[in-house]
């Protein structure tokens, strides 16, 4: 049976819940200009380890009375304009205040559970940029290359790269054949079952274990003529690189 990679369209409404960012979560905004890091996927939307939703930051009125930053909160479906949306940030002045009257805007974002080659750890990749989804999804329908394990691990790696600064800012990705590691399959089989990223949408700790049931809101998994793509199990045709990573 073909392994659910990415997650289908889907809507499910649920309730908003509140989330605070801990380690180890890794975000493409924190590489400068010219840098890159390497990953490696780990588990799916079939397995609870790949979900996508929507990330807002809130504001709150502390005892002074004052607005203040009050963490993010995620939804499984676009939020709208909520009462707590915190207010943009004026980057042009040096003491970076607040635009009364204007708010920051939901972001999509695509979660997924990974392996770091830099800090050899397991990871989740926070992805917000839409560029990067995009490429990723692109690279994921390319089955005959880039394949997956029976246990859900990716048969390669992907470099995400940061290029310029500022609104000059680009991303990318390269996918790389890399046979998966022994060492990697039993580190998977010990501790995959700790990690259920759908935690995320009732406000629990995605690193404590199954906490719910629902997988949570899906990312796209179409091709160029909107039929769904799943992914093989097939041994990859490209070069395979066994570094152990």
């Amino acid at each position: 049976m073909a392994l659910q990679v990415l997650p289908p369209e889907l809507l499910e409404t649920k309730d908003k819940i509140e989330t605070k960012e801990e380690q180890p979560y890794w975000k493409p905004s924190t590489l400068g200009d010219g840098e890159s890091e390497e990953f490696r996927l780990l588990g799916c939307y079939e397995t609870g380890h790949a979900i996508t939703g929507w990330q807002y930051p809130s504001e709150k009125r502390g005892p002074d009375g004052e607005l203040k930053f009050n963490g993010y909160v995620v939804t499984r479906t676009h939020p709208g304009q909520p009462e707590d949306l915190a207010r943009e940030t004026d980057w042009s002045k040096p003491d970076r205040p607040k635009i009364d009257g204007s708010y920051c805007k939901p972001r999509k974002f695509l979660a997924w559970v990974a392996t770091s080659a830099a800090r050899g750890r397991l990871e989740v990749l926070f992805i917000e940029q839409r560029s990067l989804r995009e490429q990723l999804t692109e690279i994921l329908q390319e089955i005959e290359d880039y394949t997956w394990t029976e246990e859900g691990l990716a048969n390669f790696s992907i470099k995400i790269s940061r290029k310029g600064q500022g609104l000059e800012t680009s991303y990318s990705i390269l996918p790389k054949v890399r046979k998966v590691p022994e060492k990697i399959r039993k580190e998977w089989e010990t501790t995959r079952d700790s990690i259920w990223l759908p935690n995320f949408f009732e406000g629990k700790d995605p690193f404590a274990g199954r906490q719910v049931d629902a997988k949570g809101l899906p990312a796209a998994g179409t091709d160029k003529s909107g039929a769904y793509v799943a992914p093989t199990t097939q041994t990859a045709k490209a070069e395979i690189d066994n570094t152990e990573f």
